[in-house]
């Protein structure tokens, strides 16, 4: 696998474009470990408000849903309240930076409301409540806050003691699919990827924000009015390397 791999359409790259891996159960022994859904076929869902190895934390009023979509979609649905949404994270913190073992996050994910909606798609250390004005000490991802569509990208840690938030250029588009992808190379550098193109605005080599702490997958959705909003989640992966 070349030094700086992308996602793009569920699989990862190498920066000359070559596939370096498509996501199936096979593939995962070339990684210590990693986690994919592409929600097609059986998953961890179990009703509106749980899933298999996640913690789901409603703030309002929020929901999980398994939708009928094609290819199979995860969707979080806020209450009607403003501030409501659902706060979605895996059980158990199995991702940590470290020399020479990359993290490759990958996700594919629509809104429905560009504007008047909080999101965040990423890692982040054990929180209930991932949203723009409390996100936890050591935390790197995308996110985008209430009032602007403005995608951004945030990277965290305890050491830093301050949030390191990119603007990455690009706005989200209401009900149009976006790819996400971010890749931390050992304890260094972090490069990010939108629909299959680095992002040169939010590359990060100050090793200082980079979180050295074990995280989770989580993804949170809150609206920003009195209406209610939804995420939806084509797919997500997320893999770390053998040192």
């Amino acid at each position: 696998m070349s030094k700086h791999s992308y996602w793009h359409r569920s699989s990862l790259y190498g920066q000359d474009r070559t596939r370096a891996c498509q996501f199936s159960p096979a593939t995962f022994a070339r990684y210590q470990f990693g986690n994919f859904d592409h929600f097609s076929g059986p998953s961890g869902y179990e009703d509106t408000t749980h899933f298999d190895g996640f913690t789901t934390t409603v703030d309002g009023a929020g929901t999980i849903n398994l939708i009928d979509r094609v290819g199979g979609w995860l969707q979080l649905v806020s209450g009607a309240g403003d501030g409501n949404g659902i706060n979605f994270q895996q059980e158990h913190e199995t991702f940590l930076p470290a020399a020479n073992r990359d993290i490759h996050f990958g996700c594919s994910i629509e809104l429905t409301e560009a504007t008047q909606s909080y999101f965040f798609a990423g890692l982040a250390i054990t929180d209930t409540d991932i949203d723009t004005g409390s996100y936890p000490a050591d935390i790197v991802g995308f996110e985008k806050t209430d009032g602007d569509a403005n995608l951004e990208f945030i990277c965290d840690s305890t050491v830093s003691g301050a949030l390191g938030t990119t603007d990455t250029g690009i706005d989200i588009v209401a009900a149009e699919t976006i790819e996400l992808g971010f890749s931390i190379f050992g304890i260094t550098s972090v490069r990010t990827y939108i629909n299959g193109v680095e992002n040169a605005a939010t590359y990060m080599n100050t090793v200082a924000n980079i979180p050295i702490t074990e995280m989770a997958m989580a993804f949170s959705l809150r609206t920003g009015d009195n209406f209610v909003e939804d995420m939806s989640i084509d797919w997500y992966s997320i893999v770390q390397t053998y040192s």
